[in-house]
């Protein structure tokens, strides 16, 4: 008897141009979505619906990725990187109309929240930007002054070339000049992290046009002049671009995809890529689906997920690289995948303080209705979600392994 298709556990509607940008964040209390119109709507998992919406670029959104709970840094087509206030107490203020339902809203409609941060950099390559902490061994900071990051994105005259800057300064602290012994064309992918062994030095992971991959380390105080930076690594997994990259949790090992049918697992073990050579992938396997992107490692480390060009949401084991789940609804191609994070969190039993006399009904009636909404909170940011978006505007929502 065949096995019945796996369906998505819900479709948020409400974008009414393509899905590029998709990100969990508040420990999967919300799902973040960008548009290559440049909205972005900020969807409570609990509800399924939206707390809030407004335009945040003037062109596409390539990126989202969270600075502590109440911050989202965005990256888009017009050359702007910026970081917004999403405090629960800000949502009150913002509109939740949708793209769909205003197509042609001004922005005077759709408040935006508090603008923390805005910086010019690069979006002609098609190439977003990823962030660290700077000082990883140092406490969570505060939200109200969170721990400082480390931004690396394209270099906006040198197409192979990768800047990092710094948040809160905004200023660019280092540069990665483009090999000119190596045509590489564009910078397509970036991951910048710590390194497992030494937390002072910071690992460059990057993918080109040519599909090339190359990894860099530094250590130390930073140089514009590249000397900081030591090439440990360079491959070419891919005949085509490299479409997305990511870095597993272990910081051991990196898998890429392309415009190409490849998908390759690099090892970043420091006993493996400390020579400036060219090597294999570890592990390449041909998928036979060309035009695989937005790579996603869930937070454990077990599977990652791609977006394809063929609509399908494919989902691979990190250790054996095998397909898991070829994940069929969008009629269209498909450009971002993101996943929850997977939490070990203590559950709220939700009562309240005892209050006396003539107010003991009340109070109990809403220590339930706040134990039952605490629940529900849950249960929504426990699950395994993996969300998907794409051309056709819609996002999906998956319950997986």
């Amino acid at each position: 008897m065949s096995q019945d298709p796996l369906v998505p556990t819900f479709v948020l509607r409400g974008h009414s141009s393509a899905i590029h940008a998709l990100e969990f964040f508040a420990s999967n209390t919300f799902l973040a979505s960008g548009d290559t119109d440049g909205w972005l709507v900020i969807w409570r998992l609990s509800s399924k619906r939206p707390v809030a919406v407004w335009k945040a670029h003037e062109g596409g959104v390539m990126q989202i990725k969270q600075w502590t709970g109440q911050r989202l840094i965005t990256h888009g087509r017009d050359h702007k990187l910026r970081v917004w206030q999403v405090r629960n107490e800000d949502f009150e203020v913002l509109s939740t109309k949708l793209p769909s339902e205003s197509p042609s809203a001004a922005q005077t409609q759709h408040p935006q929240p508090w603008l923390l941060h805005s910086l010019d950099v690069n979006a002609l390559n098609f190439c977003a930007f990823s962030v660290c902490d700077q000082y990883p061994e140092q406490a969570p900071a505060s939200p109200m002054n969170p721990t400082p990051q480390l931004l690396a994105s394209p270099n906006g005259l040198d197409s192979g070339g990768i800047d990092i800057f710094q948040l809160p300064s905004e200023r660019r602290v280092s540069q990665l000049r483009s090999d000119p012994a190596v045509d590489t064309g564009m910078v397509m992918s970036v991951a910048l992290f710590h390194s497992l062994e030494l937390q002072e030095e910071l690992v460059l992971v990057s993918g080109y046009e040519d599909g090339q991959v190359m990894v860099h380390t530094c250590c130390g105080a930073f140089d514009h002049k590249s000397q900081g930076w030591v090439k440990v690594l360079m491959g070419k997994p891919h005949s085509q671009p490299v479409l997305s990259l990511d870095v597993f949790p272990s910081k051991r090992h990196f898998v890429t995809s392309s415009a190409d049918a490849i998908i390759a697992k690099f090892s970043l073990d420091p006993n493996e890529t400390r020579l400036e050579s060219s090597q294999n992938a570890e592990k390449a396997i041909n998928t036979k689906h060309a035009g695989q992107q937005g790579l996603n490692v869930r937070s454990d480390g077990k599977i990652f997920a791609t977006a394809g060009w063929d609509g399908r949401i494919r989902v691979y084991s990190c250790k054996t690289m095998k397909e898991l789940a070829v994940l069929k609804w969008h009629k269209d191609g498909c450009y971002a995948t993101s996943f929850a994070k997977i939490l070990i969190h203590n559950q709220n039993d939700g009562s309240g303080e005892e209050v006396h006399g003539e107010g003991t009904k009340i109070a109990t009636r809403m220590s339930a209705l706040d134990h039952i909404k605490q629940e529900r909170e849950n249960k929504a940011r426990s699950l395994h979600w993996l969300a998907a978006g794409g051309k056709d505007a819609k996002i999906t929502l998956w319950e997986v392994y």
